[in-house]
């Protein structure tokens, strides 16, 4: 009988894979693959249902609210999941998440501490929407002066008035409040 060194080696090397999927957690491939495939850091599908993200009632917090619209623009869309994250405050981390549902009339509406900020940029609040097997990211970025949009949420919610297509920014003492409406167009 002659020696297959080549196929012994083979099934070694494919044993020893096996023993390696099944110790790395799959949650950790998942979460590596995902993170290739977002536009946004942070992002876990395992967030809680809620809508008050506040870790403490003595730091400065953001409500915000609105409508998602439909690609036309006119028609809200009701019973749509909206998930949001943001940096926590005073951290390089992504620990603030919620997740809601819009209302029969297409409304939504949060609360959370102010966010932490990466250096060079403004804060900022991640969304991705999700209705009917349909999902789209946008952002929301803010300072003490006024909330914007990026270029790209310009783009995609052209189809808005213009009075609905840029938020609206105001404060009360501790609290800012940010009207932000957008559309699902995929």
């Amino acid at each position: 009988m002659e020696k297959n060194y080549p196929r012994r080696l083979f099934l070694g090397k494919s044993l020893l894979m096996a023993t390696g999927l099944i110790c790395v957690p799959t949650r950790a491939i998942a979460k590596e693959i995902g993170a290739n495939s977002l536009p946004f850091k942070g992002y876990t599908s395992y967030t809680d249902v809620k809508t008050d993200l506040r870790t403490s009632n003595l730091s400065k917090e953001v409500s915000v609210y609105g409508k998602l619209y439909d690609a036309t623009g006119k028609t809200t869309i009701p019973n749509a999941m909206i998930e949001v994250w943001h940096l926590s405050p005073e951290k390089m981390v992504y620990r603030h998440r919620g997740k809601m549902f819009t209302d029969d009339d297409g409304a939504y509406t949060f609360i959370t501490d102010w966010p932490n900020r990466e250096p060079g940029k403004k804060h900022r609040i991640y969304f991705k929407v999700s209705h009917e097997g349909r999902s789209m990211f946008t952002e929301l970025l803010f300072s003490d002066l006024g909330a914007h949009i990026t270029g790209e949420h310009w783009e995609n919610n052209q189809q808005l008035a213009e009075n609905m297509r840029f938020p609206t920014f105001s404060t009360v003492l501790n609290k800012s409040i940010i009207n932000f409406n957008f559309t699902i167009n995929h």
